[in-house]
């Protein structure tokens, strides 16, 4: 897999094309445009958006984020703490080590700016994900309420 990293709002397609391999209304891929102009707005500052390609087809995608991240220190502080956003891999090529690879970029990248400590957010109900986090070494250190009525979102952690 060739990753890179994005950081102009022209590649917003690229990040699209992974969502739309989900089920989503009209609505939801209007939001999530929405979303990820204002994402690609922080690139190369406080965020950094990288995209994987196999075959020229974008296969996934992940963000660091250098701070503030939920407006929380513990989640990244601009300092040694980063934290880990938006995993994404298609739809259908989900289970084929994407995201096990996207991870093992971002957190070299994050090494590489001097972070100790990567941080990522996940929802209690997406246990395939919260599975392959702790194969890889992250552990809960936080809950917190969910998006939506019970559900919990858990932080996650690994030192580097």
């Amino acid at each position: 897999m060739r990753i890179e990293e994005i950081t102009n709002t022209s590649d917003i397609d690229k990040l699209l094309s992974i969502v739309e391999t989900y089920s989503k209304t009209t609505e939801e891929l209007n939001l999530s445009k929405k979303q990820f102009l204002k994402e690609l707005g922080e690139a190369g500052n406080n965020r950094h958006i990288f995209i994987g390609f196999k075959d020229d087809v974008v296969v996934a995608m992940i963000q660091i984020i250098l701070n503030n991240a939920d407006n929380d220190p513990n989640l990244a502080n601009g300092k040694d703490i980063a934290h880990l956003h938006n995993l994404q891999v298609r739809n259908e090529l989900q289970g084929n080590g994407f995201g096990k690879q996207m991870i093992a970029f971002a957190e070299d990248k994050a090494r590489q700016m001097g972070k100790k400590v990567l941080t990522l957010g996940v929802d209690d109900f997406n246990e395939r994900a919260i599975d392959l986090y702790k194969k890889l070494g992250y552990e809960i250190f936080k809950e917190s309420l969910g998006r939506f009525p019970g559900e919990r979102c858990f932080d996650m952690k690994k030192a580097l």
